[in-house]
């Protein structure tokens, strides 16, 4: 089974998560897949593997919670 897919996911919110949305490692770039689904952009990060896992999460539940 996936865990994370089984979690229980609490809402966040940008004021939360506002450091590590600043570093636009990932971010919605206002297009739309052909289903309707918002795309998150991934822009290049030198950095990218050093970001913890609990941030990356952080910020694709947000970015994912956003209507």
């Amino acid at each position: 089974a996936d865990e994370i897919m089984h979690q229980d996911i609490n809402p966040l919110y940008a004021a939360d998560i506002e450091d590590q949305l600043k570093k636009q490692f990932a971010y919605l770039s206002g297009g739309r897949g052909r289903d309707g689904c918002p795309v998150i952009t991934f822009p290049d990060y030198p950095a990218f593997s050093e970001i913890p896992e609990k941030e990356f999460q952080n910020v694709l539940t947000y970015l994912t919670s956003i209507p």
